[in-house]
């Protein structure tokens, strides 16, 4: 799921929820804190715009701790368009 990429990025980057957050308000997003952290740990669901929102400040905060010297290629939060899909009758809320 893609709030699964967006964890694991952060986790592997140590991006905190608090970082994560501010850039996801600056970036557009309206989400609370509280809001953020329930979908991060997949208890809610946001609509589209918003979990590409928090990819999009996931992966810009990635970014900007590679140009400043981070070793190695962290993963990355998957956007909508490349979250996985349903197969064999499986279903995605979203």
């Amino acid at each position: 799921m893609q709030s699964a990429t967006a964890r694991t990025a952060m986790r592997a980057s140590s991006l905190s929820l608090r970082e994560v957050h501010l850039h996801y308000l600056n970036s557009g997003g309206s989400a609370d804190e509280f809001e953020l952290d329930a979908y991060l740990h997949d208890l809610v669901n946001l609509p589209r715009d918003e979990r590409d929102c928090i990819a999009q400040a996931v992966n810009e905060l990635i970014d900007d701790l590679l140009a400043d010297g981070l070793a190695g290629l962290p993963p990355r939060a998957d956007y909508s368009d490349s979250a996985a899909t349903p197969t064999d009758g499986q279903r995605l809320v979203g």
